[in-house]
């Protein structure tokens, strides 16, 4: 299948390891030029110099998705180069677990900047490249968290809130023929995933309650962005698309 993105303008954040990583490398599959964003600029050097040994093209830029200015100088800086950003893939962010009454405010704060505030901001970023030339793709990783989950009042409210920053700006940026979706994944199997000393106990959960009975991989999101980004998907806007196996509550 032809996605028609050859040669476009890809951003994507969090891109150094897990599910940021297999979408640049199949964005770059597709002929995209990608912009592999992540605060920790060894692994986005390592997932861009992976693309290019497939002789794809890419460019690793330190960014702190959380930071105004950090943002605003990415973005300032792709369009510089390039003139244009076409694709846009907010999927940074990370987890900071805990109940409710023991959650810290930091952690609740956290959570959000990355997850809610970084995703907002570099949306914002972007989209006056995108209004100019009345094309673009923006797709937001939130998660099936997104629905309630226990012991994560923060990164669900941060997902819910990604769900909800979605649809409003789908609306807004529909005429300027940009089109704004969410991807809501339910477990996935990275790196960070395997690392955890319970990760065991949650593989067989999962297994157990997933209507699909195999692990979700990276590469089933990645295949999720293709389609959003595609240029065949100039009418679907304001979707979540959960890529969860079947599976949707957390018990």
């Amino acid at each position: 299948m032809d996605f028609g993105i050859q040669n476009q303008i890809a951003i994507v954040t969090g891109a150094g390891r897990g599910i940021g990583a297999a979408i640049a490398r199949a964005l770059a599959q597709e002929g995209c030029r990608v912009i592999v964003c992540d605060k920790d600029v060894a692994s986005a050097q390592e997932t861009a110099a992976v693309i290019t040994r497939m002789n794809g093209m890419a460019r690793a830029l330190e960014v702190d998705v959380g930071d105004r200015e950090s943002v605003r100088r990415c973005v300032d800086e792709v369009v510089a180069a390039y003139g244009a950003i076409q694709i846009l893939v907010n999927n940074a962010g990370f987890s900071l677990d805990g109940p409710l009454t023991e959650m810290r405010e930091e952690q609740w704060d956290a959570v959000v900047d990355v997850c809610l505030k970084g995703s907002w901001l570099f949306c914002q970023a972007v989209a006056p490249a995108m209004m100019k030339n009345r094309y673009g793709r923006i797709i937001n990783i939130a998660s099936r968290a997104h629905l309630g989950e226990r012991n994560k009042s923060n990164y669900s409210a941060a997902k819910a809130g990604v769900v909800g920053l979605t649809n409003a700006l789908a609306i807004e940026l529909a005429p300027h023929d940009i089109t704004v979706n969410a991807i809501a994944p339910g477990v996935i199997r990275t790196e960070r995933l395997l690392s955890l000393p319970h990760y065991e106990d949650i593989d067989r959960r999962a297994r157990e309650r997933t209507p699909i009975q195999r692990p979700g991989l990276p590469e089933d999101i990645a295949d999720g962005v293709l389609y959003l980004a595609s240029a065949r998907t100039g009418f679907v806007t304001g979707e979540t698309l959960h890529i969860t196996g079947g599976r949707y509550s957390s018990t």
